[in-house]
């Protein structure tokens, strides 16, 4: 493994390590109903669909096709939106809270701290563990421009996107398969990109490793119902492939 995804890897580990930490001091800041539904495979069905949609309209942005765009950021955002809007149309047309996507109303303002306490110090281990890491302090400022705003959508969109999965695959099945299933999903989604670029078995096996990881993840996500602090830091593990260190 390259030090990049290690630190990765290392980044994403404690950040939920530690959620679970805080979680057992404060619980009532995020012990929420579980989401039921009365037809939960019907939900789930809708939810693979516009999953599905999802992936055509990103073909159409890939090709030029939507918002035409000169580099302008809120131009881009607006178009990730738009490429994630099945996820936001179908919570409106089924008249369902915005719980069903893991955004709360209550207490956002600390959801919020917590996440960005947590992304900072996820982005330290991800430093202190990465041979070429960039300064630190200079992760931070280019992390946190204005310019990537575009990516901290897209980032946001694809978190409730697989918060309107779960949620609605949680409520048909057990919780302990939808974290493998949705895991699994996710590492899956890399393969076409490792095998673009002629990867070997061993490193193909990597995948292994970041369903495991991801199990972690989405198992104190799953257990917060929350999006707000995640985001974060989904955001800055995820910027730190242009901001890390050496290319």
């Amino acid at each position: 493994m390259n030090s990049h995804y290690l630190s990765i890897l290392s980044g994403y580990a404690i950040s939920a390590i530690l959620w679970f930490v805080i979680y057992n001091f404060y619980p009532s800041t995020w012990n929420r109903e579980k989401i039921h539904f009365k037809r939960p495979a019907f939900e789930f069905t809708l939810a693979i669909i516009a999953g599905i949609i999802i992936i055509g309209i990103g073909q159409l942005y890939i090709h030029n096709m939507l918002i035409p765009n000169d580099g302008n950021v809120l131009i881009d955002s607006l178009n990730q939106i738009l490429i994630f809007s099945p996820v936001i149309i179908l919570v409106v047309i089924r008249k369902q809270s915005l719980d069903s996507l893991w955004l709360p109303t209550s207490n956002i303002g600390i959801r919020l701290i917590v996440g960005i306490l947590l992304a900072n110090i996820s982005l330290f281990f991800y430093w202190i563990t990465r041979t070429d890491a960039n300064n630190f302090f200079v992760m931070i400022i280019e992390i946190f421009r204005y310019q990537n705003l575009s990516h901290f959508v897209q980032v946001f969109m694809e978190d409730i996107t697989i918060a309107l999965i779960f949620v609605r695959l949680s409520s048909w099945i057990k919780l302990k398969w939808t974290l493998v299933i949705v895991s699994a999903l996710f590492a899956a989604g890399h393969i076409p990109n490792l095998l673009a670029n002629d990867v070997t078995l061993l490193q193909l096996s990597y995948l292994l490793v970041d369903t495991i990881i991801a199990i972690l993840i989405l198992s104190a996500v799953s257990k917060s119902r929350d999006i707000w602090w995640f985001v974060i830091v989904h955001f800055v593990m995820d910027m730190t492939q242009y901001y890390g260190g050496a290319k």
